[in-house]
């Protein structure tokens, strides 16, 4: 079976096996939280290290803890990528990440710096949007060659903003941006998320609801500084979304592409059929790696 035929066999036993979570989660066990997700993806990790032959550091860059990426693969790095992981904005660190990160670090041939930013509830907007953005300043004011941003989920969300906030600012905008699933509109109304809202494996409304509670703080949902689809989009760089028929983000990510062509921006929006949200994560599956290594493509042809 080729991926032209449909969702690949093991795909398809990955949706059929897993139901969204309804439950509210109870943010006095956040520790236990992140600590279960980390480890659920610690076989991919390993794996990913394996495969792109990544070599990791700790690093501070712009004042905030970052994890520093390279593939052994390619040589010397051309160039630099600030990568935000995602993860609701309240689970989630650069290590997890390393199925999607290592692959873009390999084929992009960039460096990677990945900024371990502040998570909510203890930390609510805007700090999570400062940390990000004080890093990609930082990696802008000194890189040679390239400059790429990139994000998956909530870290779409913030590489997104933290491109606005660079264009606004006059820092250097990035030469391409990758947003793979970007949660970009952090308003909850079940009608916003179009048919996919109880479809997808991997996260359900009742997740939206839960960020919503915690992540923004005093703002509003429709702030640009949390809700970046409602921010200017003038003057942002090449842009690659990445969603599915079953990603219940894909109707922002739809309306996302929408506001960014209106922008005369040049947008590819990739819609994968059968699959769901941030499926590039799932290394078990050949729509994964085709997947990471179609971004990588645009982002290197883009900048």
């Amino acid at each position: 079976m080729t991926i032209d035929a449909g969702p690949s066999p093991e795909a398809i036993a990955y949706r059929n096996r897993y139901e969204p979570e309804l439950e509210p989660l109870d943010f006095d066990d956040i520790e236990q939280i992140r600590a279960d997700a980390k480890a659920g993806f610690a076989d991919a990790v390993d794996r990913a290290i394996e495969r792109h032959r990544l070599e990791l550091d700790d690093v501070v860059v712009g004042g905030v803890d970052c994890l520093r990426i390279r593939s052994a693969n390619g040589g010397t790095a051309n160039g630099a990528m600030v990568y935000i992981f995602g993860g609701a904005f309240i689970v989630g660190d650069p290590e997890t990440d390393m199925p999607v990160i290592g692959a873009l670090a390999d084929w992009c041939g960039v460096e990677v710096i990945a900024p371990r930013y502040r998570l909510a509830p203890e930390h609510p907007a805007p700090a999570a949007g400062d940390d990000c953005f004080a890093v990609y300043s930082a990696v802008a004011n000194h890189v040679d060659g390239r400059l790429l941003l990139a994000g998956e989920s909530a870290g779409g969300n913030l590489a997104l903003l933290t491109a606005q906030t660079a264009v606004a600012t006059d820092i250097r905008r990035p030469d391409a941006l990758g947003l793979l699933s970007p949660a970009v509109d952090l308003r909850t109304d079940r009608e916003l998320f179009g048919p996919a809202v109880d479809s997808d494996p991997s996260i359900s409304h009742q997740r939206a609801i839960d960020l919503a509670g915690v992540y923004p703080g005093a703002m509003a949902l429709d702030d640009p500084r949390i809700s970046p689809l409602f921010g200017s989009m003038d003057g942002l760089p090449p842009t690659i979304i990445t969603t599915a028929t079953r990603d219940m983000l894909q109707a922002m990510c739809l309306r996302l592409a929408r506001k960014l062509r209106r922008a005369d921006v040049d947008v590819d929006c990739h819609v994968w059929p059968g699959l769901w949200h941030v499926f590039e994560f799932y290394d078990d599956f050949p729509e994964s790696a085709e997947s990471l290594w179609e971004i990588a493509a645009f982002l290197n042809s883009s900048a």
